[in-house]
This record gives C-alpha cells, sequence and structure tokens, in this order.
C-alpha cells in the first residue's frame, strides 16, 4: 500500500485519442481508452484500486489524499499508486492513469 514519485516510462495517448463521455464525472471530463483514463478535474477526483495505477500529471498541482496521509504533486510528475484502495486527487488538474491489474 502506496503513492510513490517515480519516473515516468512509456508512451501516453493523446488527450484526442481518448472517448469522452457526454457526461461529467465527479464534476471532471472523463475519457477512455484501452486501460488509460484521462480526467480532467477542476477540483477533486476519486479513484479506486487494488491494483497498481501510474498517474501522470500534465497540468496542475495539488495533493493526493489517501489512507496514510496527503502527497503533494505538480504538472510533469508521475506517481505510482499501488494496492492503496481508494485515494483521491485534489487540485484543478489534467492527468492520465495508466491502470495495471
Amino acid at each position: 500500500m502506496k503513492i510513490q514519485k517515480i519516473e515516468q516510462t512509456g508512451t501516453l495517448p493523446a488527450e484526442n485519442d481518448f472517448i469522452f463521455s457526454d457526461k461529467t464525472v465527479q464534476g471532471a471530463k472523463v475519457g477512455k481508452k484501452d486501460n488509460f483514463l484521462f480526467v480532467r478535474s477542476p477540483r477533486r477526483y476519486k479513484l479506486y484500486t487494488d491494483g497498481c495505477d501510474q498517474v501522470t500529471f500534465l497540468e496542475g498541482s495539488g495533493h493526493f489524499k489517501w489512507a496514510r496521509g496527503e502527497t503533494p504533486f505538480a504538472a510533469g510528475e508521475c506517481f505510482l499508486a499501488e494496492s492503496c484502495g481508494e485515494y483521491e486527487i485534489n487540485g484543478a488538474c489534467a492527468f492520465v492513469v495508466a491502470r495495471r491489474p
């Protein structure tokens, strides 16, 4: 159970490669492509993982909030969220989540 800063690995799809819903989810614009999730959030977005999420921030700054505290982030940074259950990303930002089982 951890959230830690890592170096970005792999290539991320461009924003226009994602299929977006007409409706917002938790107030955010959300798109999906394969095992990737693109989120443009105005304030807060909750996620859940029992596996491994690689979260890459494209814009904005804020902090993760999870069972073990808070971790700050900024645009250009990448984090690994591993088996941490529910976590939330707080701050106006855009990010891509690569979901791995």
